[in-house]
Formats: structure tokens, C-alpha cells, sequence
């Protein structure tokens, strides 16, 4: 059978660009070799934020008698804890497998390879024919030499994710996104967690500003997470019933298990681009325009399998991008600076657009408002009180350039800057709408009125 449209890979990119273009007319196949989700839904995003909300419990019940509030002790029960993390992502994919097959979607269960243009080959021996086909492989981890997975002692994220132990003592290599993230979650289960970053900064790939890294920094402190930086972890081996890793200074750190969590790279090996005239970069992602068109006609690639942000939610517009291609319709690309990034730390953190120190670099005139988290009313009955509130604009005309914010819900309070960096919104459009009290996103209308000179609850100096 022929289709107007194949997509290889059904992760939030691949299963949301076929839902998008079936909506849109198309006759559709996807061909997925794993589950539906992809990565993001089994073995990222979304388990993730899972035994991030599980163990947030933990650690409010464990402090709780501040507020009198007096509560056992926790206790983990690991195989529990697994199998509601697993019930999650599972639920999750059956719902996907129901929007595909309403939408009429046909789901092959197979590995694909490109032969031609218009042509796969599937693991299964058969082949599929289509007007167009779209690459949404997305991505793997990044396997540091000397610390292959397939050593017990070495974990990937994926690994980190079975929850098959809680280890007494956890080195993560990787002070970006996913290291801390995990970093927080074994803290909270009782590891003592090291982690080492090459750079001279953690999550430095993010771009933002000093305060807000010196709030995660504190906050990691503070939580017993030792955080080392400037070091590159060279090699590692087995001592005793431990590992002893040894880093590009020297020195010598001895831990149970190894988290390796330097990134991740594009999977595109083995999908045949050669056949059709493709040639990927040194990292291995896909070069298109923005139409998320390769130079191959007719071939589109989509998420971790091009350059940019690897994010489920980028991943997702991309398929929505390139469904309007393939149907003949226009429909507006997102430029980098517009995609939200959020950290699930504690405190999170969130931020969209350019921040104070890129705005200034690219040569704006800036207004800068801030708000502390511990001016909410809200923010201290939720003993939330770490963080604060930040906005850029520009000068002359006003217009939301860019926003972060550290603390309690920041991946949730984003969506209102998002939409503000989006639409071009100027400040006066957010402090002029009433927001509710007492609530967290009181802090964003706070910081606009504290850019425009008239914050009513910060102090004027």
C-alpha cells in the first residue's frame, strides 16, 4: 500500500506529526520498532517527572513538623515505586495507540530503512511506499570512553530509570539538564550523590544568567548534593565491591554506581541516508530548512534527529512544522529562543527567550524586573520560599524579550512568559492584568511592574 505519508519513529515528534497530518487529509503510516513515546515517554520526560513528584512527597513529609505537621519517617519501597512509575508511561502509550488508531493511522511494528525516496525496507522483510517520509529517530545517550553500559557498574539515564537499586553512593558525570535532574531525584531516595561537570559551570548549555545558577548551586548544597566543576571524569575501575573514578585533575572519588550523563546524540546511523543522498553532520544530526525539509526532496526530519534543542515539546513542533509542509500549507516555524527549557530541579528551573547577559550581548537596550519568591504570600504557605522571578524587555518600546524563573512550579508559571516572548507583549500588558491572590504567578506581574519602576511590594532604592 502507498501513503501520502510515512513517519519513521514514534516518539512525541514522529506520533504527533502523524496525528497532525492524518488531521490534515493524509494517509498515514508510522513505523515504530519500540513503544509508542519514544524516548521521552518510557525513558525520559515523563518518568522522570514521575519520581520527581514522588520523591518531592518524600522530602515534604520528612520536613513537615515545621508547619506541626508530624509524619513517620518515609520509606521507599523500590519494586512499588517501579511499577507506579511504569503504570504512568504505560497508561500514557495505550492513550497514544488510541488517538492513532481514531485517526486512522496504520502502526507498524518494525525497524525501517530508507532504499529510495519514496521507499522502506522493514526488519519484517517487506516494504512501504510513500509520497513522503518523515525521520523522527531521535536520539541515545552519549557513552563516554571507558564507561561502556554494558558495564554493571555504569549506568545511563535509561538505567537510572529501572530504579533497580538505590546505590549508597552515586557519581553523576554530567552537571547538565538530566544529570541534576537525576542528581535530585537519588538524593531524595538517599544517595549520596557527587557530580562531576567538565564545564566551568552546571547546566552552562542553557545560557543563563549567574543569579540563576547561583540559586541551583545553593539550593544543590543545601540539599547534600556535591557539585564539582571544571573536571572531566578520564577513567574508572573496579575496587573492591566499589568504583573508583578518576578524574582529569588527579583526584580519585569512590562511589557504588556511575550515572553517565554527558548528552545525547542523534540517532541516525542505520537508517539509510545514504541511499537517498543525505549526509549528516559530525554529531550525526540532520541538516533542514525550516520547513524541516532535508535536501533530499520529499524527505523531511524532525526533533533530536536535527540540530537545536533536543526537547519532547520542540520535538512536537517540528511534526506539526513539517504535517503543513507535507499538506501544502504554510505554517510558522520556531525559532530556538522561543522553545521553553525547564529543569526539574529543586527548585526548578525555567526560562524562555534571551536572558539579561544575551539581550545585552546582542546589542539591546534592556529593562530588567525581578521578584523574589519570598515576597509571595503563596510561596512561604508553601514553604517554597528559594527562587525569584526575572523578565527583560527592551528598552525603548517595552516588548518581553525573555524571562526566567527559579522555584516552586517554575515549568508551570513559564507558560504566561511564553506566551508574552511569543506575541510580543510589553510589560505593561502583563502588570495591567489583575492577577489572582495569593498565587506563585502574582511573582511575574511583580517582576514587570518592578522593570516599568513601579513595583508595589519591592522596596525602592
Amino acid at each position: 500500500m502507498a501513503y501520502d505519508a510515512l513517519i519513521i519513529g514514534g516518539g512525541p515528534g514522529g506520533y504527533v506529526c502523524a496525528l497532525r497530518a492524518a488531521a490534515l487529509g493524509l494517509k498515514v503510516a508510522l513505523v515504530e520498532e519500540k513503544e509508542l513515546g519514544g524516548v521521552c515517554l518510557p525513558w525520559g520526560c515523563v518518568p522522570t517527572k514521575a519520581l520527581y513528584a514522588a520523591t518531592h512527597l518524600m522530602h515534604g513529609a520528612a520536613t513537615a513538623s515545621e508547619m506541626g505537621v508530624d509524619f513517620a519517617s518515609p520509606a521507599v519501597d523500590l519494586m512499588r515505586l517501579a511499577s507506579w512509575k511504569q503504570g504512568v508511561t504505560d497508561r500514557l502509550a495505550a492513550g497514544i495507540a488510541d488517538l492513532m488508531k481514531a485517526a486512522g493511522i496504520d502502526v507498524v511494528r518494525a525497524r525501517a530503512t530508507l532504499v529510495g525516496p519514496r521507499t522502506v525496507r522493514l526488519s519484517s522483510g517487506a516494504s512501504l511506499d510513500a509520497d513522503r517520509i518523515v525521520l523522527a529517530t531521535g536520539s541515545h545517550p552519549i557513552e563516554l570512553p571507558g564507561f561502556a553500559f554494558s558495564d554493571p557498574r555504569v549506568w545511563s539515564s535509561d538505567d537510572a530509570l529501572r530504579l533497580t537499586e538505590i546505590p549508597r553512593r552515586l557519581i553523576v558525570v554530567g552537571g547538565g539538564v538530566v544529570g541534576l535532574e537525576l542528581a535530585t531525584i537519588y538524593r531524595r531516595l538517599g544517595s549520596e550523590v557527587t557530580v562531576v561537570e567538565f564545564l566551568p559551570e552546571v547546566l552552562a548549555p542553557l545560557g543563563l544568567d549567574r543569579r540563576a545558577t547561583a540559586v541551583i548551586r545553593r539550593a544543590l548544597a543545601q540539599a547534600g548534593v556535591r557539585v564539582i566543576t571544571g573536571v572531566s571524569a578520564t577513567s574508572q575501575r573496579e575496587n573492591g565491591e566499589s568504583v573508583e573514578l578518576t578524574l582529569s585533575d588527579g583526584s580519585k572519588l569512590d562511589a557504588d554506581r556511575v550515572l553517565v550523563a554527558v548528552g545525547r546524540r542523534p540517532s541516525s546511523a542505520g537508517l539509510g541516508l545514504e541511499a537517498v543522498g543525505i549526509e549528516p553532520d559530525r554529531r550525526g544530526a540532520v541538516p533542514v530548512n525550516e520547513r524541516g525539509e532535508t535536501r533530499t526532496a520529499g524527505i523531511y526530519a524532525i526533533g533530536d534527529l536535527v540540530p537545536g534543542p533536543m526537547l519532547a515539546h520542540k520535538a512536537s513542533r517540528d511534526g506539526i512544522v513539517a504535517a503543513h509542509a507535507m499538506a501544502g500549507e504554510d505554517h510558522t516555524p520556531v525559532s530556538a529562543e522561543l522553545i521553553p527549557q525547564v529543569v526539574f530541579t529543586s527548585p526548578e528551573v525555567a526560562s524562555i527567550g534571551l536572558s539579561e547577559t544575551a539581550a545585552r550581548t546582542a546589542g539591546h537596550d534592556v529593562l530588567v524586573g525581578r521578584f523574589a519568591y519570598a515576597g509571595l504570600g503563596k510561596a512561604l504557605g508553601m514553604r517554597e520560599t528559594e527562587g525569584f522571578f526575572q523578565v527583560v524587555a527592551a528598552s525603548a518600546d517595552h516588548r518581553i524579550l525573555g524571562a526566567t524563573i527559579v522555584g516552586a512550579e517554575a515549568s508551570d508559571l513559564l507558560a504566561e512568559a511564553a506566551l508574552a516572548v511569543r506575541n510580543g507583549l510589553t510589560l505593561e500588558a502583563v502588570a495591567e492584568t489583575v492577577h489572582a491572590h495569593p498565587t506563585l504567578p502574582e511573582g511575574f506581574h511583580e517582576a514587570c511592574e518592578n522593570a516599568l519602576g513601579r513595583g508595589i511590594h519591592t522596596a525602592r532604592r
